[in-house]
């Protein structure tokens, strides 16, 4: 039934037909609300009477909800109006690839351009389990930013899917393009064999229709064609496309590309659309096969075009070569292989425990393994190891909460820090062995003679570790440089010299320092906020304003000798001064990237994306204000790598700037008045609270300071006190409040040998929620503030970050498995709450400390604001770099 103009569907008012596509006819509409005009796709006649064609839609648009990426478009919202089913997208101006190959055939570096964005829109839905299943030219559109894939009409979460009843006996041979019930979902020309055939299909079959896209557009022609449906379902099954004719630099390897996206089966195919993504980057930034040397060199394809960044990942294959390292001969060294490394399945990378967070990862001497920090599915976090030369990683037993893996000189063994004690651990089994106490490791390195350089806490110098088992302080922190942190050391070849990183209150006074274990004193380096890794080739690799740097290092003078090259932008590092990156002495480099910039998106109870409040920003924690016009946030500032904070203007716009310190200012909480905000620094070495006026102006005042790091969480509805919590090495994290007159000394309302952390007081001032890991687990409990020995646990399965409703007749907390949980209250003078329920999947929740707040929630409790990001920090693959070398300088 066509829609003619004026007609409402709910709030949209039609204003053309735009066509069909997939099961749904498409309207260009106007949101009468927002003022805005969207596209409005309603099931087509031919299918709305048939109640598998309605789910398949309903699923689209459940699916397609979930996708927040630049190069997806965007759903908006979902309703149902006088027995239509509709939903609403970004209505998106360009024509389609289909008609852009159907013109001419494109040139390499525009046919390049697209590829790679439609693979970073492929590899993001599939990194959140939701397959396209209808990838074809005609689902892809070209606007002036860049492709936009729409129409995941025929998607399915890879874990609900189920493969299809019929076998491809009774596929229909009219056109395919078409979908009736008993027929192969998809497009003639882009199916993979397994979906004709009958077979489970998963997310491979993109990756082979990808293939199919992708040679279109080098070739100019169909890969598989013929006068009828079942001529092209013959071809898929028996036939391999001609070869692709052409001179261009890079086609081969294009080629080469799609010959294993084409593979029949989908084990022989790439297995990570991440990986062709990362593959695509490489041949565009050299236009041949990978060679490292050119690596940090970025080829723009102009506006209209992503730029093709350094290769984060590639064939996994060519790992053969790690084999015949030795053997190759001078004249012709092997080749530069770059993998990547996800998180092993159903697994996430650890992070650091700091505000400002990175992976965790340590390269062997030997360059054979590559050590990383993750949390399985299991909740444990542990090193895993993963050798180079195989694809499986297998996670190392007895090293259960592990950070900061460092390797042996022999590659034999790691050391690590856990459970306030730096370990030690053989990779071919036995058991942990505790070396020395360190409440807080911060780096740790390992000579030929068995001593052991570590940091023990966040604010002590380096201290030495002997074979013999004594332990004495190495570095002594220089008050003259105002230095307040030693940590990452280092040794060099001869393991006597050895560097470190040394943090002074005085942000030009950090930076790497080389010291020597047989001399007191040290001598300054160069520049740094981070730690830096020294080469046996007399190189030194540090971070510069998020970028890697390499520089050769006269360790007889302490300087570097040259200006320095870059490696690798966006560098992840951590506000803690860790830097994401890890060489050995045989050219095997290592290294995270930090991901894209997230939002701060209001959601709605039932899981919709309501709008934005704060645009693209790298936001460490967030709070709205009590009167519902601002919130506050802890946003990193590019250059300095830690968070400052900033005031968003939630009626009117703007972006205000309330500190400018050198240091890492985040958890900001409002006064109830909403006219101050409490805060954590460590300009001082711990994290001390402050407090600052909301409005901006005048100095930041010290509100509490001890030897303890404190997190503030919640400010008392009556204004009297602020709520953090700290951590003891005695009884871990508890849950202080502090008086905001300073008229008694801070107090605690919870202190066992249990984690209590994320206080929060109910708008009564009579309930402390918080959570606790008392029961093995991290649930959230009830207590009243005045503790009298009743207490509520009000997770069932786990649970974590709560949060009040204004009314207090409704608690908020994130469950174990991600979803935002809602528990209904009696309110009044008793607390009775009910069973949870979920209102919507947030997203992975893994609770590390410092645990800080995740959301935030309106006073009515009907939006929810969140940090909304097309990357994840804990899924987004690491990257290696095989037979590396410093690049060579160009000559002038």
């Amino acid at each position: 039934m066509a829609l003619g103009p004026g007609v409402r569907l709910g709030p949209y008012e039609i204003i053309a037909p735009v066509g069909t596509g997939g099961m749904g006819e498409v309207y260009r509409a106007r949101d009468t609300r927002l003022g805005r005009i969207v596209a409005i796709k309603v099931i087509g006649a031919a299918y709305g009477g048939h109640p598998e064609m309605r789910r398949r839609f309903e699923g689209e648009a459940r699916l397609a909800a979930q996708l927040d990426h630049p190069r997806i478009g965007a759903v908006f919202d979902v309703g149902h109006e006088d027995g239509l089913d509709y939903f609403v997208m970004e209505f998106i101006e360009g024509a389609t690839l289909a008609d852009r190959i159907a013109q001419r055939r494109l040139p390499f570096a525009e046919m390049i351009g697209y590829a790679i964005e439609i693979a970073a829109a492929l590899a993001y839905a599939h990194g959140r389990g939701v397959e396209h299943r209808d990838l074809k030219p005609g689902n892809v559109l070209l606007t002036p930013s860049g492709v936009k894939v729409i129409d995941f009409g025929l998607a399915t979460l890879r874990k609900r899917e189920r493969p299809p009843s019929d076998p491809i006996a009774v596929m229909k041979t009219a056109p395919l393009p078409s979908i009736e019930p008993g027929s192969v979902p998809g497009t003639a020309g882009y199916l993979p064999p397994e979906r004709l055939q009958g077979l489970p299909a998963d997310h491979r079959s993109d990756i082979f229709a990808f293939g199919v896209v992708l040679y279109e557009m080098a070739a100019g022609r169909r890969a598989f064609d013929g006068p009828t449906p079942a001529d092209i379902v013959a071809a898929i099954l028996t036939a391999e496309p001609a070869p692709i004719a052409g001179q261009e630099p890079g086609l081969a390897d294009i080629d080469w590309v799609i010959r294993r996206c084409l593979k029949k089966a989908p084990d022989e195919r790439w297995q990570s659309m991440a990986d062709v993504e990362a593959v695509l980057k490489r041949i565009a930034t050299t236009s041949s096969r990978p060679r490292l040397s050119d690596a940090h060199t970025a080829v723009s394809f102009g506006p209209r075009f992503v730029s093709a960044a350094i290769v984060v990942a590639v064939a996994v294959g060519g790992l053969a070569l790690l084999a015949s390292r030795g053997s190759t001969p001078a004249a012709a060294p092997p080749r530069t292989v770059a993998l990547s490394v996800p998180p092993p399945p159903g697994s996430r990378f650890t992070p650091t425990e700091s505000s400002v967070q990175s992976p965790q990862l340590a390269v062997s001497p030997d360059g054979r393994y590559l050590a990383f920090v993750a949390t399985g599915v299991d909740g444990v976090s542990q090193i895993w190891l993963r050798p180079l030369d195989v694809s499986v990683a297998r996670p190392l037993p007895g090293t259960v909460d592990a950070t900061y893996p460092f390797w042996s000189p022999s590659s034999r063994a790691l050391g690590f820090f856990s459970h306030g004690q730096v370990k030690r651990i053989d990779i071919d089994g036995g058991p942990a062995r505790s070396l020395a106490p360190a409440r807080a490791g911060n780096g740790g390195a390992w000579s030929t003679d068995d001593t052991i350089l570590f940091s023990p806490e966040p604010n002590s110098g380096i201290h030495r570790l002997s074979a013999d088992g004594s332990v004495r302080q190495q570095t002594v922190m220089s008050t003259s440089r105002r230095e307040i942190s030693h940590r990452w050391p280092q040794f060099l070849p001869d393991h006597r010299h050895f560097i470190y990183f040394a943090k002074s209150a005085d942000d030009t006074q950090s930076g790497i320092r080389l010291a020597s274990l047989d001399a007191t004193g040290d001598a300054v380096v160069v520049a740094t906020n981070f730690g830096a890794t020294y080469l046996s080739t007399g190189h030194l690799l540090y971070v510069s304003e998020q970028a890697l740097l390499a520089a050769s290092f006269d360790v007889a003078h302490a300087r570097l000798m040259d200006d320095p090259v870059t490696i690798v932008d966006r560098i992840a590092t951590s506000s803690n001064f860790y830097g994401a990156f890890a060489a050995s002495n045989n050219g095997v480099l290592a290294y995270a990237t930090t991901v894209s910039p997230g939002e701060l998106a209001w959601i709605g109870r039932d899981g919709r994306r309501l709008g934005v409040a704060a645009g693209p920003g790298q936001y460490v924690d967030f709070q709205l204000s009590p009167d519902s016009r601002y919130v506050a946030v802890a946003e990193v500032e590019p250059r300095s790598g830690r968070s400052d904070l900033r005031l968003v203007n939630l009626l009117r716009g703007g972006n205000m700037r309330l500190t400018t310190s050198p240091a890492t200012d985040a958890s900001p909480v409002w006064s109830p008045d909403s006219t101050r905000l409490v805060f954590r620094s460590n300009r001082e070495r711990q994290h001390d609270l402050y407090v600052q006026q909301a409005a901006g102006g005048g100095a930041d005042e010290v509100f509490v300071k001890s030897p303890v790091a404190k997190y503030p969480t919640d400010w008392s509805p009556d204004g009297a006190f602020v709520v953090f919590h700290a951590f003891d090495a005695r009884t871990h994290y508890d849950v202080w409040a502090a008086a905001v007159d300073h008229a008694t000394p801070s107090r605690p309302l919870l202190q066992t040998e249990f984690d209590e952390v994320q206080g929060q007081i109910s708008p009564s001032g009579r309930w402390l929620a918080y959570t606790s890991n008392q029961s093995s687990r991290f649930e959230v409990y009830v207590q009243p503030v005045l503790a009298d020995g009743r207490k509520w646990q009000v997770s069932i399965a786990g649970g974590s970050d709560p949060k009040w409703r204004a009314d207090e007749k409704e608690l908020f907390f994130l469950g174990n498995d991600g979803r935002m949980m809602s528990v209904r209250l009696a309110g009044g003078t008793s607390f009775d709450p009910e069973v949870p329920r979920p209102l919507f999947q947030f997203r992975d929740i893994a609770l590390i400390s410092p645990y800080l707040s995740a959301y935030d929630v309106q006073r009515d409790g009907e939006r929810f604001l969140v940090r909304a990001s097309t990357e994840d920090l804990q899924t987004h693959p690491l990257n290696v770099f095989v037979h590396w070398s410093v690049p060579t300088r160009a000559a002038k």
